[in-house]
């Protein structure tokens, strides 16, 4: 079932923000992670702003399901930082960050080429 999506003045702009903030940010754990010596720590951070980033996007782009991806990515970057705890290695952590992102990820694409 197709919808009309409503796109709110000057979204490109919002986008715009949101995906640079999304870009420093991934740069900054990265460069963090390394420089505190925790490498392993990066696919879970970086899970984690991509999962953030969803959040403005869902009213930026008008699709109320992106707060599911959000809170779907927050969730698996939660269970790599559970990995870790656990004494997992980075191996399984990209692994787990890996696999659930890229599942998160496409179901909600799929759900939004389908709905509109």
């Amino acid at each position: 079932m197709n919808r009309l999506v409503r796109l709110p003045e000057k979204w490109n702009r919002g986008v715009g923000l949101v995906n640079g903030a999304e870009l420093l940010a991934i740069f900054a754990v990265i460069a963090a992670s390394n420089a505190s010596g925790h490498a392993e720590f990066i696919p879970v951070w970086i899970c984690l702003v991509v999962g953030l980033h969803f959040f403005p996007l869902a009213r930026l782009f008008d699709q109320p399901q992106y707060t599911w991806t959000a809170g779907l990515l927050t969730a698996v970057s939660l269970v790599g930082l559970g990995v870790l705890a656990a004494g997992g290695s980075a191996e399984p952590v990209r692994a787990v960050v890996g696999l659930g992102a890229a599942l998160v990820l496409w179901g909600s694409s799929f759900h939004v080429a389908l709905r509109g």
